[in-house]
């Protein structure tokens, strides 16, 4: 209880510096053909005209709610990394099992986390692009979202498949690269420099599971947002004559700004918490 009580505090400090970054993030995903600005750009536009509170923290109350389901991802990835840890079988190396280990606990704890935030993060990013100074009602986003979309209740959970290609190999990526390049860091940093090993690890590992998953969450972040029901290919397809190749990056940058020092921070809590959360 320990553990998850200052895991949920860490991540709600984590939430509320990155928050400005997300509303970046998914205002660049979803911008039209002719409007190209940078990052830079978008944030002076987003903080003059909108300023902090309708701007940079639109969405960020619905997005609180997420933090009641932190502790599903680390409960479920600690508890199935530890009960599979002891039971492998002798046709496997000690290798080979622990990165399957960590693949199948990173994913099983993004499965069943998704299942809760995804109707969370719909009502977020719809609140997110809405450029109303205005007080944002929101009774009336649900009302939308049941209603005009036609979908009902599956209009929460637009998106929900692409957000398990996007979440699931996205945390069974980092979490295996960030085991993996721990252990090869304790084998080549003096113990003196321990404290250092977890931060290079999750550097390392959230810069490269972001690129590779970028694609991917900028489909998922078009199809959240969309007022009509489309495919996948369709989704990708408008993307392309829009946006072109390119338009599958847009937003790389604030999301890397997002996922490497949130990562870092997380995975360096982590280890911190774990430790001093052993009991006496």
């Amino acid at each position: 209880m320990k553990f998850l009580g200052l895991l949920s505090a860490s991540s709600l400090v984590l939430r509320t510096c990155f928050h400005p970054l997300a509303v970046i993030k998914t205002r660049l995903q979803t911008q039209e053909k002719h409007s190209k600005l940078t990052t830079f750009q978008l944030g002076k536009q987003i903080f003059f005209n909108e300023k902090i509170r309708f701007g940079f923290y639109r969405g960020y109350s619905i997005s609180l709610c997420a933090l009641l389901f932190e502790p599903v991802f680390m409960t479920t990835l600690e508890t199935t990394r530890s009960y599979l840890e002891n039971r492998r079988p002798n046709s496997i190396s000690l290798s080979q099992w622990n990165t399957l280990t960590s693949l199948f606990s990173a994913s099983t704890a993004a499965l069943i986390q998704q299942t809760f935030l995804v109707p969370i993060d719909v009502l977020t990013q719809r609140v997110m692009i809405t450029r109303s100074c205005d007080g944002i009602r929101i009774n009336d986003i649900m009302r939308d979202i049941y209603y005009r979309s036609g979908d009902g209740l599956r209009g929460f959970y637009k998106g929900y498949l692409i957000t398990l290609s996007t979440s699931l190999p996205f945390n069974s990526i980092i979490w295996t690269l960030y085991w993996k390049v721990q252990h090869r860091l304790e084998k080549w940093i003096p113990i003196k420099y321990d404290r250092t090993i977890s931060p290079l690890s999750a550097t390392v590992a959230a810069l490269l599971t972001s690129l590779l998953t970028q694609p991917i969450d900028v489909l998922k972040t078009r199809l959240q947002v969309s007022a009509t029901r489309h495919s996948l290919w369709k989704t990708f397809l408008i993307l392309m004559n829009k946006r072109g190749f390119g338009g599958l990056f847009c937003g790389s940058l604030p999301r890397a700004c997002i996922v490497v020092p949130n990562s870092v921070l997380m995975m360096s809590l982590y280890e911190t918490i774990k430790r001093a959360s052993v009991r006496k």
